[in-house]
């Protein structure tokens, strides 16, 4: 499935310690003209594309600072433009929940959207508006937010980003998060990185493998009664119940399912590399969507993968899985994307201190 990573608009609500899109001076926010423009593209992608799949993940900033209106546009734009094709479009939103109401969520549900990603952070001050980072008051909103979703039956999952704050206080936050009402499922994501680290936030592969490390050892014993918690039921998935990985850090298929849309219609690959500027596909105004996904810069990711196959990676064996990791994080060391990922020392750790020898898994 072909995955767009649709920013409509780089605004946002909050003002959280390690995100890089509120940093812009001038966020921005797409006109109608333009997310017309878009639906037209993804009608004319599907079409050239007959077996293809197309999710649009909202993102930002905060999407529901769009306004209800945005969304009811969109689902016209598609309605007016996607007849034929509607059926292979799909939608899915990340928001913080702050300004969620019932009336989002109806027309969220006449978009198909069945649940609602966000992210959450116990720690006080990392986020929440101002410079301050008022969490007491953003979280307030927050559970206002989740109250909604579940009084309206839609599902929920959470990303928590491990930070330099995080280190030392794992049993603690393993207790708040997996009781964090009623969340199905979160994930435990290391924070990113790019260019000097002012507020001190990062964090050591070494790190995070020692901090999911020591929650896993925890989770496994009774994981039948706590949340599904990513990375580990990737892991799992993977190593124990053969099937086939998912995430697209790990899938070494990246150059050929994902693409970014900003506010103002620039492309890129991705989230990341449209937040931090780094790949640039042209502008949905000039070219189609058909010529961005096609574009030749995406043949140096399919290289990438013969390049650490032949060198940094050869003889590793967990190749099959992770591939070398996500290109992007290459480049935040090397300015390239021709070395493994910087992670790729933490996933070792992980598995061969944690993973296998409490699973007990053979490879």
């Amino acid at each position: 499935m072909a995955t767009m990573i649709f920013k409509p608009t780089e605004r946002c609500n909050s003002n959280c310690l390690y995100c890089y899109v509120v940093k812009k001076r001038n966020p921005k926010t797409m006109s109608y003209d333009l997310l017309e423009h878009v639906f037209i593209n993804i009608n004319e992608y599907l079409k050239h594309e007959q077996q293809e799949r197309f999710k649009i993940l909202w993102h930002g900033g905060e999407p529901l600072l769009l306004g209800e209106e945005f969304f009811l546009q969109a689902i016209k734009f598609q309605e007016k433009h996607c007849s034929d094709t509607k059926h292979r479009i799909f939608h899915e939103i990340q928001s913080n929940l702050t300004l969620l109401n019932e009336n989002f969520l109806k027309i969220f549900k006449e978009m198909g959207i069945k649940s609602i990603g966000t992210s959450f952070e116990p720690i006080s001050n990392i986020r929440g508006p101002g410079t301050e980072r008022n969490s007491e008051y953003y979280n307030k909103l927050f559970f206002k937010g989740i109250n909604i979703l579940e009084k309206n039956s839609f599902r929920w999952g959470f990303i928590y980003v491990v930070n330099k704050r995080s280190i030392g206080y794992h049993h603690e936050l393993f207790n708040f998060l997996s009781n964090l009402k009623n969340a199905k499922s979160f994930s435990l994501n290391p924070i990113v990185i790019y260019g000097e680290d002012k507020d001190k936030i990062g964090i050591s592969p070494q790190e995070y493998a020692d901090f999911i490390g020591a929650i896993f050892t925890e989770w496994w014993k009774h994981r039948n009664r706590y949340p599904s918690i990513e990375p580990f039921t990737t892991y799992i998935d993977y190593f124990i119940n053969k099937t086939t990985v998912r995430n697209c850090e790990e899938s070494g298929r990246c150059n050929s399912t994902h693409v970014y849309i900003g506010p103002d219609g620039k492309a890129s690959h991705c989230g990341r590399s449209g937040d931090w500027e780094i790949i640039s596909y042209g502008n949905i105004k000039e070219r189609s969507l058909i010529d961005i996904m096609q574009d030749e810069q995406r043949k140096r990711f399919v290289k990438r993968q013969t390049i650490l196959a032949e060198g940094e990676c050869k003889n590793c064996r967990f190749w099959d899985y992770c591939h070398g990791g996500c290109p992007l994080e290459s480049y935040v060391k090397h300015k390239d994307f021709k070395h493994k990922s910087y992670k790729c020392e933490g996933k070792k750790i992980f598995l061969e201190k944690y993973f296998i020898p409490i699973t007990g898994v053979r490879l």
